[in-house]
């Protein structure tokens, strides 16, 4: 099945689109049809009603009238409402975005936007416009970001297992003329109030010599304290910081070449 075209975002604190409906939504939804005689899809979101709850995507199907194939019409109380042959589909929001959730739990802030039609793409479009809600993402989710945000400057991410614990979470790699690159990247998704620690800074330059890389990195959510920076300051070339402006700046840059 080809990626469904989008209409609507999802936006922060999202109720599902039955008017009067104060639950929030559960379901995206789609109309779909094939053409058997042309061997094409159509595949989009519904606009007339792009969202449900669970309660009433349930009523939508229990009442819906007609019978689902090619060319054919089938009626509901809620979704297509635009009379358009075809049929009512429905995705998980927690399927169709699985980068805003939590690894074996729920969404890690359902306030977070889910979007329109690359996850990446949109996921960092809507960060760069709410960069509060990095502190909201799931730490494992935190690190895929900033890997994405590496590969769209040029490097090659690798996330290391999520049980390792030695030091880095990031290889990313990258060739220019000069030779080959290796930087080690620690990702902190720390509170605003919780510096990153000179300990910190040590162990991820420990790991850089022992390992032989080119430089390591440290990408956070918050900021560094005054030991981790003068640490850092006379390591430029082996070492670099980098803080939620910073971030900021990642997202933004992302945003723009998007």
């Amino acid at each position: 099945m080809t990626e469904p075209t989008k209409h609507i975002s999802y936006e922060a604190g999202q109720k599902c689109s039955v008017d009067g409906c104060i639950l929030p939504a559960d379901y995206e939804v789609y109309l779909y049809d094939f053409y058997p005689f042309q061997n094409e899809e159509f595949f989009e979101q519904d606009y007339t009603c792009p969202f449900l709850c669970n309660e009433h995507m349930e009523l939508n199907e229990r009442e819906a009238k007609g019978e689902r194939k090619p060319r054919g019409f089938v009626s509901y109380p809620f979704s297509k409402q635009n009379f358009a042959q075809g049929y009512t589909t429905y995705a998980p929001l927690s399927d169709v975005y699985p980068l805003l959730y939590s690894v074996g739990s729920d969404a890690a802030n359902p306030q977070l936007v889910r979007t329109v039609t690359a996850v990446n793409d949109e996921l960092i479009r809507y960060l760069a416009k709410h960069p509060e809600l990095l502190y909201e993402l799931h730490p494992r989710r935190f690190e895929e970001l900033v890997a994405e945000l590496l590969r769209a400057q040029g490097f090659e991410p690798t996330l290391t297992p999520r049980t390792r614990d030695g030091g880095r979470d990031i290889l990313a790699a990258r060739s220019d003329a000069l030779g080959s690159l290796l930087y080690l990247v620690e990702c902190k998704r720390y509170a605003p109030k919780n510096k990153v620690g000179v300990e910190v800074v040590r162990a991820i330059h420990g790991v850089t010599n022992a390992e032989r890389a080119t430089k390591g990195v440290i990408v956070t959510t918050s900021s560094f304290s005054k030991d981790a920076i003068a640490f850092a300051s006379p390591l430029k070339y082996g070492i670099g910081l980098y803080d939620f402006e910073a971030l900021k700046s990642w997202l933004n840059r992302y945003n723009l070449a998007a």
